[in-house]
This record gives structure tokens, C-alpha cells and sequence, in this order.
């Protein structure tokens, strides 16, 4: 709680009384008492003292050994604090304010209690803002409270629209949703994209892109990583080239797949990236240096590439097996470019999932709405003129069942309903 300050009479001088500080300026001569105390109190002392006299009034400083020192006197640095002996005299504080001509002033004294108490001997009716105050912490709050006072309050604020702002989160959240699905898509196309889903005569098919940037051997991996994702969820494939692959079934199954693949490829070199540091950790171990002796760098390469090749290989066959058949074991005496087989099957299988469920029912349901439907050209039967019948004995005009059949074929060859 702040003190209340007396406010002072007509007729009387307004001074206010900040105490020495025992943090000094690096110096060794003598400079101006304004600029003699560094300390962060005496400063928060003095900027109190400003804001008291800024209507009128003056700011002194009480030392504990020159006694009332103004602002502009030249004090060289020393060491002693109020109460320690040798502290100023009441005596001798009487005769500087006298000289002063301070002496009925109404004065202020912004510090502790033996600052206070020392002042009080000239001034006993002075104001002392920081009496009562538990320590420096609580007495630089009061000071504060000086210098910045609290603001006025402000008129309350308009209520708040509840459902504008429940309406900008959603918009918001929406927002950042796109923009992580548009993130997460382009991750994806870096491994495989597909074009737009056909549909004809009841069968669906899509065409499968694998950028050819990461080179032919990671290609080839992931189109026959494809192949086998391909037959788990009931879909056919057939190789166009060395970087596209077409994908054919039932329309929901084709759809669902194409969904799905982007996101099993990234799984897949995810669960290969990891390998590969596991890979890169035992090569920096002491343990591998016995294996890497006498192999040289070209050498070192060669059976990264191939130990990776041959992870992606097996995360992809250990995520189709059953789970019943175990993952093989690592062996320490071996070298672990040689134990592909068994570091790669057991990430595959700590972190197994369903290959068949990761496609994204949003993103089905668009792919079947925007697919190409190929619908076969309405074809209608021509009329033949028949010509008149005659009057025949009923028996001639019997067919056998072989010119009956012979006239069927003859009618589906006019509707070549094949054409299309």
C-alpha cells in the first residue's frame, strides 16, 4: 500500500530527501553527486523524487558520510553506509539546512528506516512514504508506484460476440486443416502421384506416376512396392513404362487405392529412413570398427545403398506377411550391411499397420464424384424392310433352330456392339 504524502503548505519548500547508494560510478575522481550513485534503488529513488518536484520542489541527497549533498556538488567515491560509524551528525545535518535555508521546509525522504531516522533528527514532522515496508522489494514497488502511477480505469469493455468469434476459430482451424492437407499432399507427390480415375463399362482404372528425380533403382522399388499394395486391397496393375504404372478394379477399390498408395510409399521410406540411421549410428560405434577395417570409402557407400535397398524391400514384405511368422534375428558377429533382412523387419513389425486401411474417405468420395465416366455411344438397331409374306403352306414357313441361329448372329453383327 502506498503512503500518503502530506501535501505541503503554502508558504513552504517542497524538498525531497533520496538516500546514497553504495553502487558508485567506475571512477576515482570526483564527478557530480547526480552522477556518483548507479545503483538501480537510488535511481528508483530519484525518478520518485523527479515526479514529486515536477510541480516545484527540490531533490537532495543524503550521504551517509558528506550529509546533504545537492545534485550538481562534486563528490568523490567512498564506502560507508548509514548507521556505520563515521555516519553524518545530526548536528552537522542542522547546520546544512540551515545553510540551505531548508530548515522549515516541508520535506520528503524517499528511503529506509536510518535515512529516515537520520533526517528526523533536523525535520520530525517529514513525510516517509516508505515507512512500513517489509524490504527493498517491497519498497521499489512503492517507488514505482511514484513514478508510474496506476493508469485510470478504463471504461469496461463491448461484450463479446460469442458466436463471431466461435466462427472465426472455425474458420480459422479450417484454414490451417487445407493448408496442412495441401502440406501432407506434396510431401506425398515426391514418391508417387495419380492422375485423374476412370470409369468404364463398370471397371475403373488410374494411372500412377513415380517421379524419377530420387533415381531408377528407388523408381523401380517403390513401383514394385506398389504391385504388392495393389494386390492386398484387390486391385490389379499393369507397367506402362519404367516410371507409370496403371492400377484396375472395381470403382470403389480403385478409388480407395489410389488414395492409399501415396500414403503407404510414405510410410514405407519413412520406416526405411529410420534403418538407415540405425545404419549410420553402428557405423560411428566402436563395435563396427573391426567390420570397417581395410574397407574403403567407395566400399562403404556401395553397402549403404545396398542395405537400404534391400530394407525397403523387406519393410514392404514384412508389412504383407502374416504376423505369425517372426522377424529373423540379428547377429553380432556379423557386419550390418549383411542384416538388412532382420533390422528392417523388426522397425517394420514394431510399427506394423494395415496396408489395406490408409486411404482417406474424403478423398475417396471426391475421387469417385470427379471421376471420368466412359459411357459406350446409345447404339439402336436399324430398322430392315421385311418383304411381304406370302400366302405359304403353313408347314414351309417353320424355321429350323439352325437358321434361327444364323439369323441371330447376323443381328448382333449390325449392331457391332463392340465398336466402342
Amino acid at each position: 500500500m502506498t503512503a500518503t504524502l502530506a501535501a505541503p503548505t503554502p508558504t513552504a519548500t517542497r524538498v525531497v530527501i533520496v538516500p546514497c547508494g553504495g553502487k558508485k560510478a567506475d571512477t576515482t575522481t570526483a564527478v557530480p553527486a547526480a552522477d556518483l550513485y548507479v545503483g538501480s534503488y537510488h535511481r528508483a529513488a530519484r525518478r520518485a523524487a523527479d515526479t514529486l518536484t515536477a510541480g516545484g520542489g527540490r531533490v537532495l541527497i543524503l550521504s551517509a558520510l558528506h550529509g546533504l549533498v545537492p545534485l550538481d556538488q562534486l563528490v568523490a567515491p567512498y564506502e560507508l553506509r548509514a548507521g556505520q560509524a563515521g555516519t553524518v551528525t545530526g548536528e552537522t545535518l542542522h547546520a546544512q539546512a540551515a545553510a540551505l535555508g531548508i530548515t522549515d521546509a516541508d520535506v520528503t525522504v524517499l528511503g529506509g528506516r536510518a535515512y529516515v531516522e537520520l533526517a528526523r533528527q533536523v525535520w520530525p514532522n517529514l513525510n516517509a512514504p516508505l515507512a512500513g515496508t517489509r524490504g527493498i522489494g517491497e519498497q521499489m514497488a512503492r517507488l514505482a508506484a511514484i513514478y508510474k502511477p496506476t493508469p485510470a480505469r478504463q471504461a469496461p469493455a463491448a461484450p463479446i460476440d460469442r458466436e463471431a468469434l466461435w466462427q472465426s476459430c472455425r474458420e480459422h482451424a479450417e484454414a490451417r486443416h487445407v493448408e496442412r492437407l495441401a502440406k501432407e499432399a506434396r510431401r506425398r507427390a515426391a514418391y508417387v502421384t495419380a492422375d485423374t480415375l476412370r470409369i468404364a463399362a463398370g471397371r475403373a482404372s488410374v494411372r500412377f506416376s513415380f517421379p524419377t528425380g530420387a533415381g531408377a533403382a528407388r523408381v523401380a522399388a517403390r513401383m514394385r512396392a506398389a504391385c504388392r499394395f495393389a494386390a492386398a486391397n484387390g486391385v490389379t496393375t499393369t507397367q506402362l513404362d519404367a516410371a507409370t504404372l496403371q492400377a484396375h478394379g472395381a470403382p470403389e477399390r480403385v478409388a480407395r487405392f489410389a488414395s492409399a498408395l501415396p500414403r503407404l510409399v510414405e510410410l514405407v521410406e519413412g520406416y526405411t529412413a529410420l534403418v538407415v540411421r540405425h545404419y549410420g549410428r553402428w557405423e560411428r560405434h566402436s563395435s563396427a570398427a573391426r567390420h570397417l577395417d581395410g574397407v574403403s570409402e567407395v566400399e562403404r557407400r556401395a553397402h549403404l545403398r545396398a542395405f537400404r535397398a534391400r530394407a525397403f524391400d523387406v519393410i514392404v514384405a514384412t508389412l504383407l506377411r502374416p504376423d505369425t511368422e517372426p522377424a529373423p534375428q540379428l547377429d553380432g558377429d556379423a557386419p550390418l550391411w549383411e542384416q538388412a533382412d532382420a533390422i528392417a523387419a523388426q522397425y517394420a513389425e514394431y510399427g506394423w499397420f494395415d496396408v489395406t486401411g490408409k486411404a482417406d474417405d474424403v478423398e475417396v468420395t471426391r475421387l469417385l464424384e470427379t471421376a471420368l465416366v466412359d459411357a459406350p455411344p446409345a447404339v439402336s438397331a436399324v430398322a430392315v424392310p421385311l418383304p411381304a409374306a406370302r400366302a405359304l403352306p403353313r408347314p414351309a414357313r417353320r424355321r429350323t433352330a439352325a437358321r434361327r441361329a444364323r439369323r441371330s448372329a447376323a443381328a448382333f453383327d449390325q449392331l457391332d456392339l463392340f465398336a466402342a
